[in-house]
C-alpha cells in the first residue's frame, strides 16, 4: 500500500507541475535585466514565492488528507497526515505574514513606492 500511495502522490505532483503545458498557459520568464534595481528584483522574487506557496498549499492539504483517509488505523500515517496539514497551515501563515510585513518595513525605512 505504501508504494501505491507514493506513486499516486508523485503522479499528482507531476501533473500539478505540468498543468500549464496541458492548459496551454502563457507562461513567460522575464529577463533579469528588466528590473532597474535590486529592490524591484527582490519584490519580484517575493511575489513569485507568495503566489507559488498559495498555489501549493491546497495541494499539500489534500495530500495530508489523503494520508489521513488511507491510514486504516495506522498511527504513523495518521501522524504524518496531521504533520503535513499542520506545517502547511504554518507555512501559509508565515507567507501571509511576510507578505504583509514588507509594506510595513518599507514604510518604516522610508522606501519610495
Amino acid at each position: 500500500m505504501g508504494r501505491l500511495s507514493n506513486k499516486i502522490i508523485f503522479s499528482a505532483l507531476l501533473l500539478f507541475l505540468l498543468m500549464p503545458l496541458f492548459i496551454q498557459a502563457d507562461v513567460k520568464f522575464e529577463p533579469l535585466t528588466k528590473y532597474k534595481s535590486i529592490q524591484e528584483l527582490i519584490d519580484a522574487i517575493a511575489k513569485w514565492v507568495y503566489w507559488t506557496a498559495l498555489a501549493l498549499a491546497p495541494l499539500m492539504i489534500i495530500i495530508g488528507a489523503f494520508y489521513l483517509i488511507t491510514a486504516s488505523g495506522d498511527p504513523d500515517r495518521v501522524n504524518t497526515g496531521r504533520k503535513i496539514i499542520t506545517w502547511t497551515i504554518v507555512g501559509i501563515a508565515v507567507v501571509l505574514l511576510a507578505a504583509s510585513l514588507i509594506p510595513v518595513i518599507k514604510e518604516i525605512l522610508g522606501a519610495k513606492k
